[in-house]
Protein backbone atom coordinates (compact mmCIF):
# COMPACT_ATOMS: atom_id res chain seq x y z
CA UNK A 1 0.00 0.00 0.00
CA UNK A 2 1.81 3.36 -1.10
CA UNK A 3 1.99 6.26 1.01
CA UNK A 4 -0.81 7.98 -1.13
CA UNK A 5 -3.75 5.56 -0.23
CA UNK A 6 -2.56 5.38 3.39
CA UNK A 7 -2.81 9.08 3.46
CA UNK A 8 -6.35 8.91 2.31
CA UNK A 9 -7.60 6.23 5.06
CA UNK A 10 -6.15 8.18 7.85
CA UNK A 11 -7.79 11.39 6.45
CA UNK A 12 -11.26 9.81 6.27
CA UNK A 13 -10.13 7.87 9.81
CA UNK A 14 -10.41 11.72 11.00
CA UNK A 15 -13.54 13.05 9.28
CA UNK A 16 -16.05 9.92 9.85
CA UNK A 17 -16.46 11.12 13.62
CA UNK A 18 -16.58 14.14 13.19
CA UNK A 19 -19.39 14.12 10.78
CA UNK A 20 -21.37 11.24 12.90
CA UNK A 21 -21.39 13.53 15.97
CA UNK A 22 -22.42 16.77 14.01
CA UNK A 23 -25.08 14.79 12.45
CA UNK A 24 -26.29 13.41 16.08
CA UNK A 25 -25.69 16.95 17.11
CA UNK A 26 -28.36 18.18 14.39
CA UNK A 27 -31.01 15.28 15.43
CA UNK A 28 -30.80 16.12 18.80
CA UNK A 29 -31.72 19.60 18.09
CA UNK A 30 -34.58 18.81 15.93
CA UNK A 31 -35.98 16.52 18.17
CA UNK A 32 -35.57 19.14 20.97
CA UNK A 33 -36.84 21.99 19.31
CA UNK A 34 -33.83 24.09 20.06
CA UNK A 35 -33.54 24.55 16.11
CA UNK A 36 -36.95 26.11 16.35
CA UNK A 37 -36.58 28.36 18.99
CA UNK A 38 -36.12 31.63 17.66
CA UNK A 39 -33.64 34.53 19.17
CA UNK A 40 -36.62 36.76 19.30
CA UNK A 41 -38.48 34.38 21.65
CA UNK A 42 -39.04 37.31 24.23
CA UNK A 43 -39.94 40.10 21.85
CA UNK A 44 -42.73 42.25 21.43
CA UNK A 45 -45.17 42.10 18.34
CA UNK A 46 -45.79 45.45 16.80
CA UNK A 47 -46.40 46.98 13.99
CA UNK A 48 -47.52 45.49 10.85
CA UNK A 49 -47.25 42.25 12.57
CA UNK A 50 -49.49 42.78 14.73
CA UNK A 51 -51.97 44.49 12.73
CA UNK A 52 -52.55 41.43 10.34
CA UNK A 53 -53.32 39.26 13.28
CA UNK A 54 -55.94 41.82 14.64
CA UNK A 55 -57.32 42.03 11.02
CA UNK A 56 -57.77 37.98 11.52
CA UNK A 57 -58.45 38.18 15.14
CA UNK A 58 -55.70 36.42 16.08
CA UNK A 59 -53.77 36.18 19.72
CA UNK A 60 -50.30 35.88 19.38
CA UNK A 61 -48.80 36.45 22.32
CA UNK A 62 -49.15 35.79 26.06
CA UNK A 63 -46.97 36.89 29.24
CA UNK A 64 -44.90 35.05 31.23
CA UNK A 65 -43.08 35.41 34.51
CA UNK A 66 -41.57 33.76 37.29
CA UNK A 67 -42.11 34.45 41.39
CA UNK A 68 -41.51 37.76 43.04
CA UNK A 69 -38.18 38.88 44.00
CA UNK A 70 -37.42 41.09 47.16
CA UNK A 71 -35.97 44.52 46.15
CA UNK A 72 -33.08 45.17 47.80
CA UNK A 73 -33.03 48.42 50.53
CA UNK A 74 -37.04 47.50 50.69
CA UNK A 75 -40.18 45.16 51.94
CA UNK A 76 -40.97 45.41 48.64
CA UNK A 77 -41.10 43.01 45.29
CA UNK A 78 -41.07 43.30 41.66
CA UNK A 79 -41.96 40.88 39.36
CA UNK A 80 -40.35 41.36 35.56
CA UNK A 81 -43.49 40.04 33.29
CA UNK A 82 -41.80 38.64 30.05
CA UNK A 83 -43.45 37.62 26.13
CA UNK A 84 -43.97 34.63 24.33
CA UNK A 85 -45.82 33.49 20.79
CA UNK A 86 -48.09 30.27 21.53
CA UNK A 87 -45.85 28.82 19.07
CA UNK A 88 -42.69 29.62 20.96
CA UNK A 89 -44.97 28.32 24.02
CA UNK A 90 -45.03 25.23 22.63
CA UNK A 91 -41.02 24.66 21.51
CA UNK A 92 -40.07 26.15 24.81
CA UNK A 93 -42.34 23.96 26.86
CA UNK A 94 -40.50 21.18 24.69
CA UNK A 95 -37.33 22.57 25.41
CA UNK A 96 -37.79 22.58 29.30
CA UNK A 97 -39.15 19.28 29.42
CA UNK A 98 -35.77 18.09 27.62
CA UNK A 99 -33.63 20.58 29.38
CA UNK A 100 -34.99 20.96 32.76
CA UNK A 101 -35.42 24.54 34.79
CA UNK A 102 -35.09 27.03 32.17
CA UNK A 103 -36.12 30.56 32.29
CA UNK A 104 -38.98 31.93 29.75
CA UNK A 105 -36.81 35.24 29.12
CA UNK A 106 -33.00 35.32 28.32
CA UNK A 107 -32.65 38.72 27.70
CA UNK A 108 -36.14 41.06 27.04
CA UNK A 109 -38.58 41.73 29.08
CA UNK A 110 -42.10 43.50 28.57
CA UNK A 111 -42.97 45.17 32.31
CA UNK A 112 -42.60 44.83 35.70
CA UNK A 113 -44.90 44.84 38.49
CA UNK A 114 -44.23 45.91 41.82
CA UNK A 115 -45.61 44.47 44.99
CA UNK A 116 -45.85 45.14 49.11
CA UNK A 117 -44.84 42.88 51.36
CA UNK A 118 -48.16 41.02 51.44
CA UNK A 119 -48.26 41.07 47.62
CA UNK A 120 -50.42 43.36 47.15
CA UNK A 121 -49.59 45.48 44.02
CA UNK A 122 -48.53 49.21 44.60
CA UNK A 123 -47.26 49.74 40.73
CA UNK A 124 -46.95 48.85 37.08
CA UNK A 125 -43.85 50.53 35.82
CA UNK A 126 -44.50 51.39 32.82
CA UNK A 127 -48.35 52.26 30.47
CA UNK A 128 -47.06 50.97 27.26
CA UNK A 129 -45.42 48.52 25.22
CA UNK A 130 -41.54 48.47 25.80
CA UNK A 131 -38.48 46.07 25.89
CA UNK A 132 -36.59 45.62 28.78
CA UNK A 133 -33.39 44.35 28.71
CA UNK A 134 -31.68 45.06 31.88
CA UNK A 135 -33.10 45.93 35.32
CA UNK A 136 -30.42 46.25 37.66
CA UNK A 137 -30.61 47.18 41.90
CA UNK A 138 -27.51 47.84 43.47
CA UNK A 139 -26.51 45.84 46.30
CA UNK A 140 -24.41 47.96 48.62
CA UNK A 141 -20.96 48.66 48.73
CA UNK A 142 -17.74 47.24 49.08
CA UNK A 143 -18.01 48.36 52.50
CA UNK A 144 -20.92 46.67 53.16
CA UNK A 145 -20.78 43.18 54.62
CA UNK A 146 -23.22 40.38 53.29
CA UNK A 147 -25.42 41.52 56.67
CA UNK A 148 -25.40 44.78 56.59
CA UNK A 149 -28.03 46.73 54.16
CA UNK A 150 -26.72 49.99 52.30
CA UNK A 151 -29.82 52.18 53.24
CA UNK A 152 -27.95 54.49 50.45
CA UNK A 153 -29.56 52.39 47.57
CA UNK A 154 -32.68 53.66 46.54
CA UNK A 155 -33.34 53.31 42.97
CA UNK A 156 -33.21 50.70 40.08
CA UNK A 157 -31.59 51.32 36.87
CA UNK A 158 -33.20 49.94 33.82
CA UNK A 159 -32.28 49.84 30.10
CA UNK A 160 -35.64 50.48 28.17
CA UNK A 161 -36.95 50.70 24.40
CA UNK A 162 -40.09 51.96 23.18
CA UNK A 163 -39.62 51.97 19.22
CA UNK A 164 -39.29 49.78 16.70
CA UNK A 165 -35.67 51.44 15.79
CA UNK A 166 -35.24 48.81 13.12
CA UNK A 167 -38.21 48.48 12.00
CA UNK A 168 -38.54 44.71 12.12
CA UNK A 169 -41.66 45.16 13.43
CA UNK A 170 -40.26 43.41 16.73
CA UNK A 171 -39.40 45.56 20.13
CA UNK A 172 -36.12 43.23 21.55
CA UNK A 173 -32.67 43.76 22.17
CA UNK A 174 -31.97 44.87 18.54
CA UNK A 175 -33.65 47.98 19.19
CA UNK A 176 -32.22 51.32 20.72
CA UNK A 177 -32.33 51.24 24.43
CA UNK A 178 -31.90 53.94 27.11
CA UNK A 179 -31.14 54.36 30.48
CA UNK A 180 -34.04 55.03 32.34
CA UNK A 181 -34.21 54.94 36.98
CA UNK A 182 -37.36 54.61 39.05
CA UNK A 183 -37.12 54.82 42.87
CA UNK A 184 -37.46 50.83 44.75
CA UNK A 185 -41.63 50.74 44.29
CA UNK A 186 -41.21 51.44 40.79
CA UNK A 187 -42.63 54.93 40.73
CA UNK A 188 -41.30 58.41 39.05
CA UNK A 189 -39.24 56.36 36.08
CA UNK A 190 -37.04 58.73 35.28
CA UNK A 191 -35.06 59.19 31.62
CA UNK A 192 -31.15 59.11 32.31
CA UNK A 193 -30.02 59.00 28.47
CA UNK A 194 -31.17 59.53 25.00
CA UNK A 195 -29.78 58.64 21.75
CA UNK A 196 -26.84 56.92 23.26
CA UNK A 197 -25.25 53.56 23.15
CA UNK A 198 -25.04 52.10 26.76
CA UNK A 199 -22.04 50.13 27.09
CA UNK A 200 -22.13 49.66 30.72
CA UNK A 201 -23.01 51.78 33.91
CA UNK A 202 -22.98 51.94 37.47
CA UNK A 203 -24.28 53.43 40.73
CA UNK A 204 -21.22 55.54 42.59
CA UNK A 205 -20.96 57.79 45.05
CA UNK A 206 -22.98 56.03 47.73
CA UNK A 207 -25.83 55.52 44.92
CA UNK A 208 -26.73 59.36 44.27
CA UNK A 209 -24.59 59.13 40.80
CA UNK A 210 -24.54 57.35 37.98
CA UNK A 211 -21.51 56.78 36.07
CA UNK A 212 -22.24 55.46 32.66
CA UNK A 213 -19.96 54.22 29.57
CA UNK A 214 -21.37 54.39 26.11
CA UNK A 215 -20.99 55.52 22.40
CA UNK A 216 -22.61 57.78 19.92
CA UNK A 217 -25.49 56.19 18.70
CA UNK A 218 -24.71 57.11 14.40
CA UNK A 219 -24.33 55.44 11.25
CA UNK A 220 -20.82 55.52 11.80
CA UNK A 221 -19.38 52.16 11.38
CA UNK A 222 -18.74 50.53 14.66
CA UNK A 223 -14.95 50.03 15.10
CA UNK A 224 -15.00 54.06 14.47
CA UNK A 225 -16.86 54.60 17.55
CA UNK A 226 -15.41 55.49 20.57
CA UNK A 227 -16.22 54.89 24.42
CA UNK A 228 -17.34 57.88 26.15
CA UNK A 229 -18.15 58.68 29.67
CA UNK A 230 -20.70 60.30 31.47
CA UNK A 231 -21.86 61.26 34.72
CA UNK A 232 -25.66 61.54 35.80
CA UNK A 233 -26.74 63.35 39.31
CA UNK A 234 -29.82 61.74 40.74
CA UNK A 235 -30.99 64.19 42.97
CA UNK A 236 -31.01 66.99 40.82
CA UNK A 237 -31.52 65.15 36.92
CA UNK A 238 -28.38 66.59 35.48
CA UNK A 239 -26.54 64.76 32.91
CA UNK A 240 -22.50 65.72 33.06
CA UNK A 241 -20.50 64.79 29.68
CA UNK A 242 -16.77 63.91 31.12
CA UNK A 243 -15.40 66.58 28.56
CA UNK A 244 -11.95 66.91 29.83
CA UNK A 245 -11.91 62.61 30.16
CA UNK A 246 -12.50 62.95 26.36
CA UNK A 247 -10.30 65.04 25.35
CA UNK A 248 -7.57 63.42 27.02
CA UNK A 249 -8.28 60.12 25.45
CA UNK A 250 -8.45 62.58 21.76
CA UNK A 251 -5.41 64.02 21.79
CA UNK A 252 -3.90 60.12 23.36
CA UNK A 253 -5.32 58.98 20.17
CA UNK A 254 -3.98 62.06 18.28
CA UNK A 255 -0.47 60.95 19.10
CA UNK A 256 -0.82 57.34 16.66
CA UNK A 257 -0.46 59.08 13.62
CA UNK A 258 2.75 61.50 14.13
Amino acid sequence: MNKYIKTIIIINGLLIPVVVIYLIIINFNKDSGLDSYSEDNDAVIVGEKLDKAKNDSMALQGINYESPEQVYNSTNYYLPISVMTYEQAKDYKAMRDKAGDISPSFSNYYNVLFLDKDYNVIAKLLDKKASITEIRINRGGYNHNDTEIDKTVKNIAYLISFTDSNNDGYLDWKDNHDLYISDLNGLNLMQVTKNLEIIDFNFINANTEIFVKYKERSTIREEYKRNKFGVFKINTAKWIVLKDLDSKLDEIEKSLIK
